[in-house]
């Protein structure tokens, strides 16, 4: 969860804290600050070595959800920081301010709004998150323009596409960092086995550890996409997906530090599907929703929809969604999809219209008989 993130970045700074909620649910890194972990280790029987515990603790992290937990009904916090809070419902968002003296909301109401399925209660201002409403109170906004997730050609797509160059990199570490490969050169050869680089130089578009961001454009293959009852799916963006992923992976690139992101649950179900009869091992398959506020060395996302008769869906047509998909990635940025069907939708054709006059869109060659052999 977006919690655990921000957690495993303070345990490296030594700063101790208490994580709430169920052991089994938080990240296996952060499992040894939980309150059933702790009150393990401590031996943290009684009532009053509890109370001990809710009391030495300065940080006490949670979900909004995690408030009914006593500790809350006996301590009033200085400070109470919500992140993400872009991505909150009011109701939700409100239950912890209750409990500290000050607060700080953290977010980007250019990335997703919080989700409502309800459309009556989407045109009654359910989706307006309160750090939208307080956005109104331009003496309590502070703008945040430095980032360090993003080296700095992944971060030129969303400064071109949303934030109108006002983003930078923080150091020259973040601007320039690349993926770290140490078998790249093996695999190289083992592909130029297999494949001309010449004749298909998606290849090393792709793999180039310089090369931060390659859209891979599937025109000209047989890549439609599949409407069925479980929703759309486009199994030819499903196999190049998992095979650029395989071929990471034998690079030296551990398989948590790859995440791959479609907009469509059918399409991450295929996915999942091939990924289990690989040995990639585990490797983080999500939409784009559940991918806000996270990150992953490298990032695949597959499109999906590729069409003749310009069929559009409302997925794609969110430019909000579209920037947190292209923002997830720290070193590798991988896009797949059909660009003639893709333009149909505006964010999109600005985001392709960029990548062309940057020369990153290739085209994927059919070569698959030869290159499914290395999966």
């Amino acid at each position: 969860s977006a919690v655990d993130n921000i957690l495993l970045k303070l345990a490296k700074f030594k700063i101790g804290f208490l994580r709430l909620g169920q052991t089994q649910k938080v990240h296996p890194a952060v499992q040894q600050f939980t309150e059933q972990e702790i009150c393990r280790s401590k031996s943290i029987k009684s009532l009053a070595l509890l109370e001990e515990l809710y009391n030495s603790q300065l940080i006490v992290a949670t979900t909004c959800m995690g408030i009914n937990h006593p500790i809350f009904s006996r301590k009033i916090f200085d400070f109470c920081i919500v992140d993400e809070a872009s991505q909150i419902s009011q109701p939700i968002c409100l239950g912890p301010l209750f409990f500290s003296r000050r607060f700080v909301l953290v977010g980007d109401h250019q990335q997703l709004p919080p989700l409502v399925l309800n459309r009556e209660a989407r045109a009654l201002g359910m989706s307006e998150s309160l750090f939208k409403r307080l956005e109104q109170n331009k003496s309590a906004v502070v703008q945040l323009t430095v980032q360090y997730r993003m080296n700095s050609k992944i971060m030129s797509l969303s400064n071109k596409l949303t934030y109108e160059g006002k983003l930078e990199c923080g150091s020259d570490k973040v601007a320039n960092a690349v993926i770290k490969l140490p078998h790249f050169k093996d695999v190289k050869l083992e592909l130029e086995f297999y494949a001309d680089y010449s004749d298909n130089p998606w290849l090393m578009g792709v793999f180039e550890p310089n090369n931060p961001v390659c859209f891979l454009n599937t025109d000209k293959v047989p890549a439609p996409e599949q409407v069925e009852k479980g929703g759309v799916s486009n199994v030819t963006e499903a196999k190049l997906t998992v095979f650029l992923t395989s071929i990471f992976v034998k690079a030296g690139c551990s398989p948590s530090d790859i995440g791959i992101i479609a907009p469509y649950r059918q399409q991450l179900k295929i996915i999942n599907d091939l990924l289990a009869r690989s040995s990639i091992g585990m490797v983080e398959v999500n939409t784009v929703d559940k991918y806000q506020g996270r990150d992953k060395s490298i990032v695949l996302v597959s499109f999906v929809r590729s069409n003749k008769d310009g069929t559009v869906g409302e997925l794609l047509k969110d430019w909000r969604r579209l920037n947190v998909a292209i923002t997830r990635a720290k070193h590798k940025l991988i896009l797949l999809g059909c660009v003639p069907s893709l333009n149909c939708y505006p964010p999109l054709e600005k985001l392709l219209n960029h990548l062309n006059s940057e020369k990153l869109i290739s085209f994927f060659f059919c070569i698959w008989s030869h290159l499914i052999a290395l999966l």
